[in-house]
């Protein structure tokens, strides 16, 4: 069990996980942009929350794998099938991935903000659940 976490944590899918993200972030500001400029389509559709959105990370994640074979995968994966699983679950993994790490950014770095004292007690109670081993 610790091998399959030892992948799942690896460097290269965490770096897959976080590239993923970050062009599923590109792609969803540039097609709502769209959609408010150019088209009627509306960006609160359940055709664009509820299917394009959660599914868009999983397909290029799997279609990024198999195209680009040159990237970094974790060790053991070399074939067409394996790679395009582990874009698969880089994919899937993306969107809890960026949230980690995100969280855990923005608890070693204090930012100024702008919530009310009941926001930030709140804030402080869960930070103490989640850091606790």
């Amino acid at each position: 069990m610790d091998t399959i976490f030892q992948a799942l944590l690896s460097w290269q899918l965490l770096m897959a996980c976080l590239a993923i993200a970050s062009a599923t972030f590109v792609f969803r500001r540039i097609i709502e942009y769209l959609m408010e400029t150019r088209t009627s389509f509306n960006k609160e559709s359940k055709f664009w929350t509820d299917l394009v959105l959660p599914i868009f990370p999983v397909i290029f994640g799997s279609s990024a794998a198999l195209i680009f074979k040159g990237l970094p995968f974790p060790e053991g994966i070399s074939t067409a099938s394996a790679r395009f699983t582990c874009g698969l679950v880089a994919g899937l993994l993306s969107g809890l991935v960026y949230r980690v790490i995100k969280s855990f950014l923005n608890s070693k770095v204090n930012l100024p903000s702008d919530n009310s004292d009941e926001e930030n007690a709140l804030i402080d109670q869960v930070r103490g659940t989640i850091n606790k081993s």
